[in-house]
This record gives C-alpha cells, sequence and structure tokens, in this order.
C-alpha cells in the first residue's frame, strides 16, 4: 500500500492535480488513441504536450510494447493509461500490462493509471492495476481512482490518487490553495461504499452485463 493517498474534487481533478504536480513546460505525455477528453486540456494546462499514440483495430485499439518505446523522447514525461477505457470500453489484459511495465524499465516515465473502472468489467476480463505489476511499476505510477463510477456516486465528487509520497505531498501543496476539502457526508459514505460486503456493486455489474 502506498504511504499517502490524496482525496481530492473527483477522478478528473485528481488528474489535474497529478499533472500540475509532475510536469514541467514543454514535457511531452504519451496519449494513446482513444482517450478522455479531458487528459489533452489537463496536459496543455500543464505546459506540457500530448504526443498521441494512436491505435487500430489490429491491436483491439491497444499500445503495444514496441509503439511504446519508440515513442519514448528525451522530454517524455508520463505515460497516460487508461484501463478499463472510457470512451472505448476495453480493459488490457494482465499480460499486456506487464509487457508494458516492462518496456518502461529503465526509463523515467511516469505512469497515470486511471483505473475508475476497475469493478466494472465484464465477462472473463480480469482486472490488474498496473502499480502492483512489478517494485518498478510500484514506483513510477500515480493510480488515479474515485467512487463516481463503480459506486454511482457521481455528483458528489470525490476521487483520490496513490502514488510515490513525494509527488502526493507536491500534489497535497498545490490543492491547499485552489480547492476546499470533500463534504463530510461524502466522505462517510465512500467509507461506506469501499468497505461494503452486501455485493450491491456486483448485483449492478451484473444488470450491466
Amino acid at each position: 500500500a502506498p504511504e499517502q493517498v490524496v482525496v481530492s474534487l473527483g477522478a478528473k481533478h485528481s488528474v489535474y492535480m497529478a499533472m500540475q504536480a509532475t510536469l514541467d513546460p514543454g514535457d511531452e505525455v504519451l496519449l494513446p488513441t482513444p482517450y478522455w477528453v479531458t487528459y489533452p486540456e489537463t496536459i496543455k494546462l500543464a505546459g506540457a504536450r500530448a504526443v498521441v499514440l494512436e491505435t487500430t483495430e489490429k491491436t483491439e485499439y491497444k499500445i503495444t510494447p514496441e509503439q511504446l518505446r519508440g515513442a519514448i523522447g528525451p522530454r517524455t514525461a508520463m505515460l497516460v493509461l487508461n484501463s478499463p477505457n472510457n470512451p472505448g470500453g476495453f480493459c488490457y489484459s494482465p499480460e499486456e500490462l506487464k509487457a508494458l511495465a516492462e518496456a518502461l524499465e529503465g526509463t523515467q516515465v511516469l505512469v497515470l493509471s486511471d483505473e475508475i473502472y476497475e469493478r466494472l468489467i465484464y465477462g472473463q476480463t480480469r482486472f490488474v492495476s498496473f502499480a502492483s505489476l512489478s517494485e518498478d511499476a510500484y514506483g513510477r505510477t500515480l493510480t488515479i481512482n474515485g467512487l463516481s463510477k463503480s459506486y454511482s456516486m457521481t455528483g458528489w465528487r470525490l476521487g483520490y490518487t496513490a502514488g510515490p509520497t513525494e509527488i502526493l505531498k507536491a500534489m497535497s501543496r498545490l490543492q491547499d490553495h485552489v480547492t476546499s476539502n470533500p463534504v463530510t457526508f461524502t466522505q462517510y459514505a465512500a467509507i461506506a461504499a469501499l468497505n461494503d460486503t452486501t455485493g450491491a456493486v456486483e448485483k449492478m455489474r451484473a444488470e450491466f452485463e
């Protein structure tokens, strides 16, 4: 488990805070297609540049380790990884993620892993968190998550980031000056949701499927 978690006003705000805390003007961020509309805008707000990695049906709209290696340059600071993917609806397999993690070994590239749909997967799909793949992946990953999707708490605006302590401390310092805290009842609801043993999320997932 990480030493610290930063709570924020929703997952999109977590993405914004993470990029503001880690990116410098002129940095490059690898952004695979398809991607959620927030990502390129938060990259711009940090003064960085999105390097779009185009994907096709042939690779099931996923980037490959070879494509990732070929895209890394001297200004590459971050890879944005969203699995399960919005709007693509697909999920990288554990084996595919492990291959991407290995491709990053020996680099200074951070991974922003947006995992907010982790509970809403179907069929034989198996979710794995990118940071859990290896010690190297653990040390370079900022995991973004929240309560909006799996727990249907969309309007209550509660997200969180887990990752390297120094980055989370920087995010916390920045957040102190740009936002107020989530309301109290939302925080209690989050505790109840994350500790729920009634099977409510699985019942919802099964109905979606």
